[in-house]
């Protein structure tokens, strides 16, 4: 499985600002040393996805047979874009047919250096589209699929495997350094601010252990908060004369006294 690397990309300059090749030159001479090569390219500014394009077709014009694709087509209807594209008739031919004669003239030696097919907005592509462009790889072609972020999400499918084992290049167009940078500050800020307030949430929050008791404290409260007080006792009644007698430690007061 070829390796998969990230390369961001920077508009065109003129060539006092930057004498070094920019990004699109540098991919097109890539291309010419490296065949059958399929780069996937993402990015969310549908813009510079195609200011991207136009320096790399302009890049690639010097050396190379340029075929671009611009819209999300069916099977039938790329093979008859190519045959335009390739100089070949589609007239009364069937579509198994046309990709027959499409296929041969790939096959053979290009007009300019060799064959590339850039497919613009590939994530609108259906999966039996998507097949098909892996089957052109089979040909000396070199293709090129510039789609966004949902294209990759598609490639993970089982059914586009094939496809995905074709990628030997991913070049990312919508993020720099620092914009990257920042999205990873703004996450950690984020998710930080959403696990305080989730903290202060489950700290002011009572368990229902902590309702009962509070309960009781409260409904205990008015009797230990109020003013303290003398309790007396209130007396005894004293016994009646059915009751049993009474404990007397004296002998001599059940004694009667004399001449009674």
């Amino acid at each position: 499985m070829s390796a998969t690397s990230t390369i961001p990309w920077l508009p065109t300059t003129s060539a006092q600002e930057m004498p070094e090749p920019n990004l699109a030159e540098q991919v097109a001479m890539m291309l010419r040393a490296e065949r059958q090569v399929v780069i996937l390219i993402t990015g969310r500014d549908s813009g510079r996805i195609s200011g991207f394009l136009a320096d790399l077709t302009h890049a690639l014009s010097h050396g190379d047979s340029v075929l671009r694709i611009k819209t999300a087509l069916d099977v039938p209807e790329l093979f008859v874009l190519l045959a335009g594209q390739l100089g070949l008739p589609s007239h009364n031919l069937s579509p198994m047919q046309l990709a027959t004669k499409v296929g041969e003239r790939l096959g053979e030696k290009a007009p300019a250096g060799h064959f590339v097919l850039l497919c613009e907005n590939a994530q609108q592509f259906s999966d039996a589209l998507l097949e098909s462009i892996r089957q052109l790889s089979n040909y000396p072609i070199n293709i090129v699929l510039c789609g966004r972020p949902l294209l990759l999400r598609r490639l993970a499918r089982s059914t586009l495997c094939a496809l995905k084992q074709r990628l030997n290049y991913r070049l990312n167009l919508d993020e720099s350094k620092f914009t990257g940078a920042f999205k990873w500050l703004l996450t950690l800020i984020v998710f930080g601010g959403l696990a305080y307030l989730g903290a202060r949430w489950l700290a002011e929050t009572p368990t229902p252990k902590s309702n009962s008791v509070r309960s009781i404290s409260s409904n205990a409260a008015p009797l230990t908060q109020s003013s303290p007080q003398l309790i007396v006792a209130a007396p005894r009644p004293a016994p009646s004369n059915d009751s049993a007698p009474s404990l007397i430690l004296d002998r001599s007061l059940h004694q009667a006294p004399n001449g009674h």
